[in-house]
């Protein structure tokens, strides 16, 4: 067979084939990929999940034994550091104390298998039986003849960082680790000194580290590294640049700026890490993370000149978008549900009913609940006194039973994962608040007599949210804001100790979900974050997270973390760790917040 001209003899078959059709004037096309529609797969798995969780991923069988229980974590271990939600049959979401909340089945199987969205929904999708989708093409027209022309190579430019070409004779050492902070502050924190940008990471063996430079504003931005990411910072070098200083007399006044040459580092900033998932509680007391994938079914697109599929409106066809006509997707299991789980969705249903019946007046039970606990104040609180005895917390109890958030029960119910009461116990009872100041909940700590935790299945616990309310944003109020001052911290106790040392108002957000989600009340213009230091890094996430929404609302926040190191044993440290062991010498210098509290009310006015 003849070729050709242009057409070299060392083509393999099928490319030749592509080539000498479109020389004659026809294309020649791949057959269309069918594909799974993430909403069909969606409703299919909805209310199937214990059956597709106990096929996709085995290794999940204690927990799924198990809903709502506390079981081993099925990735790093453990003893009760993971459960499923109690509406895990419906949604099949599940959480992890130290790696985080997955709110729905496709996240939990991503993260149990180390699967993409694309791979979850094809397995889920076979296990179902769902029916795939085949794309649609219009006919593409015949191209006209034309001679063929051989394409230049391409040339591909060399990277640039600030029209800087990007070459190994560019590059200094890199520096790698996880981004906990960036910002802008005055260099090395010392208030006499310019603004400058900083980036905060801790390297794998636990080393932390700052480091400073203008251009890490544009490098981290460029980047889109979040907190929490792994990233890898190379000073490129340094570069000429002209800037403009003051120029200021003996007694320090600006008379006049004047330009100056100076050189300042270049960075690159690469992200190597997943983006920080961000977690709001649900109505149900779980949590679920705001969603960041596309649930949109992949279509790859092998054809020569291939024509863009075709899309039908909703405004074109009405009928067949509304979901009173649509059919409901019946999914075909792939292989029959063994019976124990057959068994256990029948109860999970049952005790669905159940908790809805419970939550139709759940409001009524938390008002019940609340009026019958007594003010700090009450001579029979000793339970609670000496708690706080032993965690060194003294503070001014008038000033915290202004916000009405801390009573005390002398013999309050404890029940376990099954609702079998198991005794009686003194407890500690916070209301958490919205930012209006309206009873969402409550949050227990349960007690023995003596002031220690109670031996329970887990001394700490908060009732469920009525339907209707909303538990972000709130918090357990400690104390009225100082000046448009306050503090904010996760747990009562880490709260209560920064209350103590520096006697500014501290609001506990009961955990770092939602610390993130912390709502400001009205006249607060600086916050200061105690966040706690943990080997997962929760802590300090959340608390940037919360400093980067209330900074784009102009509110100055700072956050404060403990310089102690982590106990090898320790899953972290907090502040009233702290206090416990250094005393008010582990904290911010006393005199410095004050000075600082001066500074910002001389700034806002307030004398």
């Amino acid at each position: 067979m003849a070729h050709s001209p242009g057409v070299g003899v060392s083509l393999k078959p099928w490319r030749r084939g592509f080539k000498e059709a479109s020389m004659l004037g026809f294309t020649l096309r791949r057959k269309p990929m069918s594909y799974y529609k993430a909403d069909t797969v969606r409703e299919a798995a909805n209310g199937n999940w214990l059956f597709i969780l106990a096929a996709l991923a085995p290794h999940l069988e204690p927990a799924l034994r198990k809903p709502g229980r506390h079981v081993s974590c099925p990735i790093h271990g453990g003893k009760d550091g993971f459960r499923l939600f109690k509406d895990a049959h419906l949604t099949g979401g599940g959480v992890c104390n130290t790696c985080g909340a997955n709110h729905d089945g496709f996240e939990l199987l991503m993260w149990l298998n180390n699967w993409d969205f694309k791979q979850c929904l094809s397995e889920v999708g076979d296990y179902l039986g769902v029916e795939k989708e085949q794309p649609q093409y219009q006919q593409a027209a015949a191209p006209t003849r034309a001679p063929v022309q051989a394409k230049a190579p391409v040339q591909q430019e060399p990277m640039k960082v600030n029209n800087k070409v990007l070459d190994s004779k560019n590059r200094k050492k890199s520096i790698a680790g996880t981004l906990i902070a960036h910002g802008k502050a005055p260099y090395e924190h010392n208030e006499d000194n310019e603004l400058s940008y900083f980036a905060f990471i801790r390297d794998k063996s636990g080393l932390e580290r700052t480091i400073w430079g203008v251009d890490l504003e544009r490098a981290i931005g460029e980047s889109e590294a979040k907190y929490g990411d792994e990233i890898v910072m190379t000073n490129l070098g340094r570069e000429p640049v002209t800037v403009v200083v003051e120029v200021k007399d003996e007694q320090g006044n600006v008379v006049r700026e004047q330009p100056m040459q100076t050189h300042r580092n270049t960075w690159l900033v690469e992200r190597r890490g997943a983006t920080v998932t961000q977690f709001r509680a649900r109505s149900n007391g779980g949590v679920e993370p705001v969603s960041h994938h596309v649930e949109s079914a992949p279509v790859v697109n092998r054809t020569v000149e291939a024509p863009a599929p075709q899309v039908q409106h909703a405004a074109t066809q009405p009928e067949e978008q509304s979901s009173e006509n649509k059919p409901k997707v019946v999914p075909m299991f792939r292989e029959q549900p063994k019976p124990w789980l057959l068994e256990l969705q029948e109860e999970m249903e049952k005790r669905m009913e159940r908790e809805r019946a419970y939550s139709a007046r759940l409001r009524e039970k938390i008002e019940k609940v609340w009026n019958e606990c007594l003010p700090f104040s009450s001579h029979v609180t000793e339970p609670m006194r000496l708690y706080f005895k032993n965690r060194e917390l003294l503070f001014k109890v008038d000033e915290v039973e202004k916000t009405d958030c801390l009573r005390f029960n002398p013999a309050m119910a404890y029940y376990d994962e099954d609702g079998n009461e198991v005794g009686k116990f003194p407890a500690i009872v916070c209301a958490i608040r919205d930012v209006e100041g309206n009873l969402v909940t409550l949050h227990r700590t349960y007690l023995t007599q003596n002031g220690k935790k109670a031996k329970v299945g887990n001394a700490k616990k908060m009732m469920p949210i009525p339907d209707g309310l909303d538990v972000n944003g709130a918090a357990i109020r400690l104390g009225e804001p100082t000046e448009g001052i306050l503090g904010v911290a996760e747990g009562l106790e880490t709260a209560l100790s920064a209350y103590r040392v520096t006697q500014i108002p501290v609001w506990s957000t009961v955990n770092a979900t939602l610390m993130e989600s912390f709502e400001v009340p009205e006249g607060v213009h600086t916050v200061l974050i105690w966040a706690d230091k943990d080997k997962s890094v929760t802590g300090e996430k959340s608390a940037n997270v919360l400093k980067a929404k209330l900074e784009k609302r102009g509110i100055r926040v700072y956050v404060l973390l403990p310089k102690l190191p982590i106990p090898p044993r320790a899953k972290g440290i907090d502040w009233n760790d702290v206090l416990m062991s250094q005393g008010s010498l582990g904290f911010p210098n006393a005199r410095y917040l004050r000075d600082f509290i001066a500074r910002r009310r001389a700034e806002y006015g307030r004398h």
